[in-house]
């Protein structure tokens, strides 16, 4: 009975040993690396205001355009120009190199008149070049202008008339 008991005592010893042995082998240890990417905050800062100059309306509706691309104004219907110094918005952008920045409006400004009594819309706002989102030069700025259309009614009641617009530049 000796033998026996024995026989079983290893055969215990076995199969406790096997078990264990299989637990070590399903066990395993991986790694994983960890990136992120910081970027500056984009900022964006005005230059300069849009300026439709000093312009006559006639008995005629008529629109002024200011051109993003040559800052220059045109006339046409009922208006006229008539000096001032007309000029495009400019806006400077501020990001981190190599990224890319989209440049968003918000709603049409409709400009008002000093003391009341009259408005003129803005029907365009246009962003001077042809691409947009904008890739951040290696000097992290650049620099944007933007244009637009304003509807000037027959007989427009003449006054100083003024009203903001909304820029937006994110990451893309």
């Amino acid at each position: 009975m000796t033998t026996r008991g024995k026989s079983y005592g290893l055969a215990a010893l076995s199969a406790a040993a096997v078990v264990l042995s299989a637990t070590a082998a399903q066990a395993a240890t991986l790694s994983s690396t960890i990136r992120t990417t910081l970027r500056k905050p984009v900022t964006i800062i005005w230059q300069r205001d849009l300026d439709f100059g000093r312009i006559i309306a006639t008995a005629a509706a008529g629109t002024v355009t200011i051109d993003p691309d040559t800052n220059s104004r045109a006339t046409s219907g009922g208006t006229v120009a008539a000096g001032g110094s007309p000029q495009t918005a400019r806006f400077r952008v501020a990001a981190s190199p190599g990224t890319l920045v989209l440049i968003t409006r918000n709603a049409l400004p409709v400009l008002t008149r000093s003391g009341g009594g009259a408005t003129m819309p803005v029907t365009l706002l246009t962003m001077n070049g042809a691409v947009n989102p904008v890739t951040t030069p290696s000097t992290g700025s650049f620099d944007f202008d933007i244009g637009g259309d304003l509807s000037v009614a027959a007989n427009q009641a003449d006054g100083v008339y003024s009203g903001t617009f909304q820029i937006n530049a994110n990451y893309q």
